[in-house]
This record gives C-alpha cells, sequence and structure tokens, in this order.
C-alpha cells in the first residue's frame, strides 16, 4: 500500500518522527512536508505540493496540528485518512493560553475546523480515553472513530544513563514550555515555602515560553537561592538532566485540558526511570498508579506541592522503587514499540482490508 504522510509542525518533533519513521517500516512511503522554522514558512509550501503528492496514493497520514490539512485532502479524495489528532486547538488558545475568547469569531472558526477535522477523518489518534470522552461529547464524534495511542518519544536521545547528581541535596526538575498548563507559579511559589522551611530541596527550570518572565520575577522578589533556570537546549543535553535529578514535574493546573493530557515529559521521565511528580487527573489515572509508579499531587495549590515534595524526599527507599517501577511501565505500556504494535491491530490490518 502506498501511503502520503503530511504535517504542518515541523516533522522532526518526536512524535512526528515516530509516525514517519513507523510509515517507512511498514508501507510504500512518500511525504509532503516542510522543515520551514515557522508555520508561516511550512504551510504554503504544503499546500502548494499536496495535491500532486497525493496522486497515487492508497491512503493519507496526517501528523500533529495537521488540523486544517484534513480538510484539505478531503476536498480532493475519498480514501481513508489517519489523523493523529494530539490535542485540541480550540481548548488550547480559548481555555489555556485564553488567546481568544470562544465566542469570538476566531474562537467559532477555530472550533469549527476542529469540529470539521474530527468529522472528515477516518481514524483519529488521541493519548487519553478521557480526552476521547471529550471530543466525542464537545463534537459529537463517535467514540468509535478515535484509536488511544500512548505519546511517543524520541527513545534515541532520552534513555536510563549513569551520571553524576547535579546537586548534593535533593534536587527537582522542570522541564518545558512554560505554558498555563504547567502552572509554573505554583512550582515557585513551591520553591519559596520550602526555603522559608529551610529545607534545602534545589529546583532547576529548563525551557522557555510565555510564563518564564513571571516566574524570574517571583525568584527575585522572594530572593530565592534554590531555584535556577536554563533555557531551552537539545534532548540530548535535557537527557543529562533528566537522569542528574530526583524527581521531575509534570503539571499543577486545572481545567479540562489539564485534566485530559499526558505531558511528553511525562513519558521522558518514565524512559529514564525517574519519578515523575505531577497533580492527579484523570488522564494520568488511567496508567499511572500513585507511589508505585508515579507520584501525585491531589490539588494544584504550592503548600500541597511543597508538603508532597518532603514526604517523598523523606523516603529514599520509595523514590527509588517507584522510579524503578517507571521504567517498567514504560517498558510495558509506553515503549515506541508498544506504540507500533496498537497502530498495527487498530489501524494499519483495517486499511490493508479496504
Amino acid at each position: 500500500m502506498k501511503v502520503l504522510f503530511t504535517c504542518a509542525d515541523k516533522p522532526t518533533i518526536s512524535r512526528n518522527k515516530f509516525h514517519r519513521e513507523t510509515l517507512q517500516k511498514k508501507f510504500d512511503y512518500d511525504e509532503c512536508v516542510s522543515f520551514g522554522k515557522s508555520y508561516l514558512s511550512r504551510i504554503p509550501s504544503i499546500l502548494a505540493r499536496l495535491p500532486f503528492k497525493m496522486i497515487g496514493k492508497d491512503f493519507y497520514y496526517v501528523g500533529y496540528m495537521g488540523h486544517f490539512l484534513v480538510l484539505f485532502l478531503r476536498l480532493f479524495t475519498k480514501k481513508p485518512i489517519v489523523f493523529d489528532f494530539y490535542l485540541s486547538i480550540f481548548d488550547m488558545m480559548c481555555n489555556d493560553r485564553k488567546v481568544y475568547k470562544p465566542q469570538s469569531l476566531l474562537g467559532k472558526f477555530t472550533f469549527w475546523i476542529e469540529k470539521k477535522s474530527l468529522e472528515l477523518a477516518d481514524f483519529v489518534i488521541v493519548d487519553t480515553n478521557k480526552l476521547i470522552e471529550t471530543l466525542s461529547a464537545s463534537y459529537s464524534i463517535p467514540k468509535e472513530k478515535f484509536v488511544r495511542l500512548h505519546l511517543t518519544i524520541n527513545e534515541e536521545n532520552v534513555k536510563p544513563q549513569s551520571v553524576e547528581p547535579y546537586k548534593k541535596n535533593f534536587s527537582v526538575l522542570y522541564v518545558g514550555s512554560y505554558i498555563p498548563l504547567h502552572g509554573t507559579r505554583v512550582i515557585i511559589e513551591a520553591a519559596k515555602i520550602l526555603q522559608e522551611r529551610g529545607d534545602d530541596t534545589f529546583f532547576l527550570m529548563i525551557g522557555k515560553g510565555p510564563d518564564l518572565a513571571a516566574c524570574q520575577a517571583l525568584v527575585k522578589q522572594y530572593n530565592l537561592t534554590n531555584v535556577e533556570f536554563k533555557g531551552y537546549m537539545s534532548l540530548e543535553e535535557l537527557n543529562y538532566y533528566y537522569n542528574a535529578t530526583d524527581i521531575n514535574l509534570g503539571l499543577f493546573s486545572i481545567g479540562q485540558r489539564a485534566n485530559s493530557v499526558v505531558l511528553n515529559k511525562t513519558n521522558d521521565s518514565f524512559r529514564v526511570g525517574k519519578p515523575h511528580l505531577t497533580l492527579k487527573t484523570d488522564a494520568m489515572q488511567e496508567a499511572f498508579c500513585d507511589n508505585e509508579d508515579i507520584f501525585f499531587v491531589k490539588d494544584n495549590t504550592p503548600q500541597t506541592l511543597a508538603e508532597r515534595i518532603l514526604e517523598i524526599k523523606k523516603d529514599a527507599a520509595l523514590v527509588q522503587q517507584v522510579g524503578k517501577n517507571a521504567l517498567t511501565s514504560y517498558e510495558q505500556k509506553l515503549s515506541n514499540a508498544k506504540a507500533e504494535a496498537i497502530l498495527e491491530e487498530k489501524i494499519f490490518s483495517k486499511l490493508r482490508k479496504l
């Protein structure tokens, strides 16, 4: 079978990289992608070539942020379209980042684009059952159309590694883009509580994004000496810090999106065999169990996070065991090989019968 892969985001990001490599192994593969630095540079290049690339293909595979590409493809074909949906742009822009309101023209247009992309695709890939429930209810899409596929990561660059600890004292790592979903201000406020108590837990914050400046301002305002900021870095560089710190942090915000997603850094943490500490949500509880292969906090208050860090810190044996169990969970449930097997069973085998 001949397949055409396309995506609006960079084809080199982890999830697109996984899908491209999987399709290349299993089918007669072609792609229409762009390596431009921005959406504005990538999209025109893709749209100009896509109708010609479509010729002679048996099905089409749309990667991350390809909502409008599903609509575009459907203008030219009735053949199957597989859509790696991953996240709701409408929820992200209207509810999480609050860039525009749901009832604004942009909000209504985003909702329409999202609904149509879900309606027109034959298979829709998402990573949690909670998100399937949410999308099905919000857009009146049959649940049977969705395929639950856990997040895939770059296993070549994120992996267990024996390294020297980053700090002699207990260290906590945040990695991310400082979006509201992550609740980074909660982390800084928790660091303040611990410093005021005389605790020596160290917080390493890696990345950049919308809330970075606010976090840096809080650190300066509170005169915190237990927080260090590092900017964006490659996965190869980041792998050292994943392995060199004691626990890795997830998300600490509430809302529909927070309750429905699992983050890439969650799987990164499991992949290196380090405990992951995050807010207890429906999506997280689908696959993970508190104090077994993950650590949960019951709410997103700084006080609760600070108390939970202290509790974890006092039990070195539990920290080691949860990290070991996390790696086992990754190998059994979250690996790229497991994801490939799910795609074969849920999508590829069905496409071959058409």
